[in-house]
C-alpha cells in the first residue's frame, strides 16, 4: 500500500475517533486501528505488553472520570466515605480512554508499517515543508531506538535495586520520572549528531532530489482511500447535523432517522 494512502487512512481515524461519542462505536474504531499492527506481525512480549498498557490506561481514565464526574444528572454506584463512584463518570472515562487508545494504535500502525524513507517521500509527494518532512521521518526512524533504549535502563534498575512494588507511590513516581534522564540524555545527543552529520554533508532541504523507488497509487489505494473516505465523511456530516440539531440551530423532520442513528450508535 502506498504511504500516502496510509496517510489519509490515519486522517480519516482521526476524524473518526473527533465524531464517535459511544464506548461501542469507539472500541469498534480501536479495533480496526489495531488491526493492521496485528497483520503486520508483533512478538507475543510487545503483544502482552501492550495489552496491559491499554488495560492501565481504560482502568485509569474511567476510574478518575468516575471519582471527580462532575456533569448533571450523574447515578452514584457506590460510596466509600467522602469518596462516590458515578456511573456516567465511568462511562465518559471509558469513552476518553478507548479514544485515546485509537488514535495511539492508528499512529502505531502507521509507524510499525511504514519505513522512515517511503515516509519521507510521502510527506514530499504531499507537499510538506521540507524540514517538517525530515524531522517526521526521523523520529519514526529512532522510535524503536528509544523503545529499545527505555527496556535496557528498566532491566539495569531491576538488577541494581529492590522491586518497585516495595517502595512508596512517591518513591516509585520519583523512580519512573529519573529513569527517563538517560533516555532524554541519549535522545539529545543523537539528535545532535544527527545534526552535525547534515550539516557536514551540506544537507539543503530546499534542494530538488529524486526517488530511486518512485511512489506509485494503484487501484486498491483508490479504492480505500474512496470507500473509507466517503464513509468518514458520512459520519462527520451526519454528526455535525445532529449537533445543529441539539444545538436548536437547524431541524428537519426528514432527518430524523439520522438524529436516532446518531444517538443511538454514534
Amino acid at each position: 500500500m502506498d504511504p500516502r494512502t496510509r496517510l489519509g487512512l490515519l486522517m480519516f481515524a482521526g476524524i473518526a475517533g473527533l465524531c464517535l461519542e459511544s464506548p461501542l462505536s469507539l472500541g469498534i474504531l480501536c479495533v480496526l486501528c489495531t488491526a493492521p499492527m496485528l497483520a503486520a506481525g508483533i512478538s507475543a512480549i510487545w503483544l502482552r505488553r501492550g495489552l496491559a498498557a491499554a488495560a492501565a490506561i481504560v482502568w485509569g481514565t474511567c476510574l478518575s472520570q468516575g471519582l471527580f464526574y462532575a456533569e448533571q444528572p450523574r447515578v452514584a454506584l457506590f460510596s466509600l466515605g467522602p469518596l462516590t463512584l458515578w456511573r456516567e463518570g465511568l462511562t465518559y472515562g471509558l469513552a476518553q480512554s478507548l479514544r485515546l487508545l485509537a488514535l495511539s494504535m492508528a499512529g502505531l500502525s502507521m509507524a510499525v508499517s511504514t519505513p522512515p524513507d517511503r515516509l519521507l517521500a510521502a510527506l514530499r509527494a504531499l507537499r510538506v515543508p521540507s524540514g517538517l518532512a525530515l524531522m517526521t521521518s526521523a523520529a519514526l526512524r529512532f522510535l524503536p531506538t528509544v523503545g529499545q533504549e527505555i527496556l535496557v535502563v528498566r532491566r539495569a534498575r531491576a538488577h541494581r535495586g529492590r522491586p518497585v512494588w516495595k517502595r512508596t507511590p512517591w518513591a516509585w513516581m520519583m523512580l519512573e520520572i529519573s529513569l527517563l534522564r538517560p533516555v532524554v540524555a541519549r535522545a539529545w545527543r543523537r539528535a545532535l549528531t544527527l545534526a552535525e552529520s547534515l550539516d557536514a554533508r551540506g544537507f539543503d532541504p530546499s534542494a530538488a532530489r529524486s526517488m530511486r523507488r518512485p511512489l506509485q497509487m494503484k487501484g486498491l489505494d483508490w479504492a480505500a482511500l474512496a470507500t473509507i473516505g466517503s464513509a468518514t465523511a458520512a459520519l462527520a456530516t451526519a454528526r455535525i447535523l445532529h449537533l445543529l440539531y441539539v444545538g436548536e440551530v437547524i431541524w428537519w423532520p426528514s432527518l430524523r432517522p439520522v438524529y436516532a442513528f446518531v444517538r443511538a450508535w454514534l
